[in-house]
């Protein structure tokens, strides 16, 4: 995993309480039992920790962490 995609993982587990052991970097957010609902607070949390706004629908169950971490960088996200 990239320096962005750590930071992703440990906000899933220290913020949304998933096991770090199985946040991988292809890992969906489907399989480990994010809801819409879950997402939408996750996208919150992501704004906060990169200094960047996401907006509702940016993360869907299908994404990964690479994903996502793809869509942070577009998003200006700061290291």
């Amino acid at each position: 995993m990239n320096a962005i995609e750590e930071r992703i993982a440990n906000v899933l587990s220290t913020q949304l309480r998933l096991d770090r052991s199985v946040l991988g970097s292809d890992v969906t957010f489907e399989s480990v039992d994010l809801d819409s609902l879950v997402l939408v607070e996750f996208a919150l949390l992501l704004g906060d920790e990169f200094g960047i706004e996401i907006d509702d629908g940016d993360l869907t169950k299908e994404m990964t962490l690479r994903d996502t971490a793809e869509l942070v960088t577009a998003k200006g996200a700061v290291l």
